[in-house]
This record gives C-alpha cells, sequence and structure tokens, in this order.
C-alpha cells in the first residue's frame, strides 16, 4: 500500500512538470506553430493547381442518320428517326468504355502528333489513373431528378439522352489547365467519331454484298414473272382473234373480282390486267437493277473507307479522309449518268452533315475557362496546420522534459 502511495505521488510530480515545461514554453510553442502555418500555407500556394472547366454540347443525335437510296419512305416515319439531340445513354457507355482508357488516348496523341504539347505529360499521367478520365469528365443530361419532379409530365426517350460534357482539369499554369480541357473535349469528340465509323465501315461490306445478292434473286424473280405475263398475253391474244364476238361484249354484270371469279372475265380483260401487270413488273426490274448498281458503288467506296480506317487511330482525319476517299472512287465513273451522280451526291451529303455534326456544332458552349486563382482551400490548410504545428511542438516539448528527468535519474 505504501508503494501504491510512492507511485502516486512520483506520477502527479510528473504530471506537475510537464504541465510547467509546456507553460514555460509557451513562446517557443506559438512560434513553431506560426511556422509550420507559414510553411503549410506557402507549400499550398506553390503546390496548388489551377483548375479549368467547359462546356462541351453536342450538336445534334449522336449516331447521325445517314441518307438512304429508298425511294419509298414514310416522311412521318422518316421524322421520328431523326431523333433527339445527343447520345442515348447505351451508347455512351460504350463509347466511355473506349475512349477513357490511356491506349486510346495515346493513340489520339500519336496520330495528331501531340507529344510535344506542354502539360500533354500531366494529361497522360491522369489518364493512366484507374478512374482518371471519368474524374475530368462528365455526362450532362437534359433532365435532373430534380427537374423530373417539378415537371408535370416525365421525360420521354430524349430524357435519357447526354447531350454534352463537363469537363474539368487541374495543372500547375493557368494556360496548361485551359488547354488540357479544350484538348479532352476534342479527344472525346474524335474518339465518339472513330468509334461510330469503325462500326459502320467493319461491317458494310458484309452488309452491302448481302443485299446486293438479295437484290439479284429478286430481280430472277421478277423476270421469271415477267416472262409468265408474257406467255399469258400470247395466249390471250390468240383468243380474242378466234373468239371476236366475246371480246367486244362487255362485263357489265361483274360486281367485283376474286381469285375464283376471275377466270370468268372476259379474255380483253385478262389481257389488258397481264399487261398492266407486266409494265408494272418491269418497272420493278429497273428499280432493282437501279438499286443493286448503287449498292455495288456503295460496296466500293466502303471498302475504300475501310482501308483508311485501318491505317488511321484519329476520327477527325478519319472523317476528313472520306471524301478523298469518295472523289478516288468516282475518279473514273460517269457523273453524267443520273444512278452513279446520286450516289456521289448521297456520299457527299453525308460527308458534309457529319462534318457539320461533329466537328462544327459540337462545340464548348461554355469555356474552357482561364483560371485566375489557385484551387486552393486557405482556411482549411490554416486549421489542419494550426493543430498539426500546436500538437508537434508541444510533443517535442514533452518529449524533451521526458528525457532531461530520465538523465537526472527521475522516474515517472
Amino acid at each position: 500500500m505504501e508503494n501504491l502511495n510512492q507511485l502516486d505521488t512520483q506520477n502527479g510530480e510528473n504530471v506537475v512538470n510537464y504541465v510547467k515545461a509546456l507553460r514555460d514554453a509557451r513562446k517557443w510553442i506559438g512560434v513553431a506553430t506560426i511556422a509550420v502555418m507559414a510553411i503549410a500555407v506557402s507549400g499550398a500556394l506553390y503546390l496548388g493547381q489551377y483548375r479549368s472547366e467547359g462546356f462541351l454540347q453536342f450538336g445534334g443525335p449522336i449516331p447521325l442518320p445517314l441518307e438512304t437510296l429508298d425511294k419509298d419512305k414514310d416522311p412521318k416515319k422518316d421524322k421520328d428517326k431523326e431523333g433527339n439531340p445527343g447520345i442515348v445513354l447505351a451508347d455512351y457507355k460504350r463509347y466511355a468504355a473506349a475512349f477513357s482508357t490511356s491506349e486510346r488516348f495515346d493513340a489520339f496523341v500519336q496520330a495528331n502528333k501531340l507529344q510535344g504539347v506542354d502539360g500533354i505529360g500531366g494529361l497522360r499521367k491522369a489518364m493512366a489513373s484507374g478512374d482518371g478520365f471519368n474524374k475530368m469528365v462528365e455526362p450532362i443530361f437534359p433532365f435532373t431528378k430534380m427537374d423530373a419532379k417539378e415537371l408535370m409530365e416525365q421525360p420521354k426517350d430524349g430524357g435519357n439522352n447526354v447531350i454534352g460534357l463537363r469537363i474539368s482539369y487541374a495543372a500547375g499554369s493557368a494556360e496548361n489547365a485551359q488547354r488540357m480541357v479544350g484538348l479532352l473535349g476534342r479527344y472525346a469528340i474524335d474518339s465518339i467519331i472513330y468509334s461510330n465509323y469503325s462500326d459502320v465501315l467493319r461491317f458494310k461490306h458484309i452488309e452491302l454484298s448481302a443485299k446486293i445478292t438479295k437484290l439479284d434473286n429478286d430481280i430472277i424473280s421478277m423476270n421469271e414473272r415477267l416472262e409468265m405475263y408474257q406467255r399469258k398475253g400470247v395466249v390471250l391474244k390468240k383468243i380474242v382473234g378466234s373468239y371476236p364476238e366475246a371480246a367486244n361484249k362487255s362485263a357489265t354484270s361483274v360486281i367485283s373480282v376474286t381469285e375464283d371469279s376471275a377466270r370468268y372475265l372476259s379474255p380483253i380483260t385478262h389481257l389488258m390486267s397481264g399487261e398492266v401487270e407486266a409494265l408494272s413488273t418491269s418497272e420493278t426490274i429497273i428499280r432493282l437493277k437501279r438499286e443493286q448498281a448503287q449498292s455495288i458503288l456503295l460496296r466500293e467506296y466502303y471498302d475504300q473507307a475501310k482501308s483508311l480506317l485501318d491505317t488511321n487511330q484519329s476520327g477527325e482525319a478519319l472523317l476528313r479522309g472520306l471524301e478523298a476517299v469518295k472523289e478516288g472512287v468516282f475518279k473514273n465513273k460517269n457523273l453524267n449518268d443520273e444512278v452513279v451522280k446520286e450516289v456521289y451526291n448521297m456520299i457527299t451529303i453525308d460527308n458534309q452533315r457529319s462534318i457539320n455534326l461533329y466537328l462544327e456544332k459540337s462545340r464548348f458552349i461554355a469555356g474552357p475557362t482561364l483560371p485566375e486563382k489557385r484551387n486552393i482551400r486557405l482556411s482549411a490548410v490554416l486549421l489542419l496546420s494550426l493543430l498539426f504545428g500546436f500538437f508537434l511542438s508541444s510533443a517535442i516539448v514533452l518529449l524533451r522534459k521526458w528525457w532531461a528527468l530520465n538523465m537526472d535519474g527521475v522516474r515517472p
């Protein structure tokens, strides 16, 4: 019991000694704390980064609906197919999976010879990090959850489209931050173009080859039908010649014609009907042959475009290069032929619309901003450095006192 009392007395004395040491060193603790705060603020100001932001708007429905050669089109359906502005969410996730990889970004940098651009190294490191792209690029929707609650009706298909991208990037200089935001917007559009055209160009040859074969079968079927009408017409003309009196009688008693009652019509009626059907079939054959010839031209164009894709990693360069591919394909073609001219014009319109959508209308409508101040929170830095400096200096004082007591042979 006596030993316990002595131990308590010693502990109490030690606590008093430590408190006195802190009190005696209060000026030094204050100076040390202020010094730590000054170092922390200076480091924050020196290491703080400038953050630039920008809003990139998609200029229309992506992917862009392409022109077709179909003549029998419903204008109302065509209007519905025009689509809503932006990218369907499912398509955006597919694009994001492709252009959020560092490999795709490195290919873009090499294709556009951007290796020497100031600040590109930091952006490449950010892209190489696990979730770097998703932190810098955020999809924007036309309606938020709060908007949907305030609206009388829930937004339909277009409400789920990604209409733009909010892009932000922090760098050591304001100019680099602004430059990299613009580069990220250009990279996003470039990758979307590349993804769209790589999907189209890789499979167009097979699709058009299948279409050409189907049209060939349709032409064969129509030719057989035409031959049938012609044979039938020859026989009917003989019948009309053999029975001129019957041919001159009008079938005014016929109210309706069915498959079973059609055989009882006059030969002249059958002959006229057959000639009309033969004329319609001939027109169908002409239309099918025209469409087949145009499909063959399109297949040749898309084959050359695919070769351009295989040697290119830039979506913008690919899109601009399609005009040269078109001119090469039609260089030796007769553009005075309406069949050829229509395909030529259709490709020209598609390319011009794509350039307008992807490279002209899809643009920054806000930013990239040129930040004036570094992105730091001085209040948080001051508070944390204050606490850290106070506890660090206090710990040093207590450690020195503990060391002095032990050197003097006093047990705590």
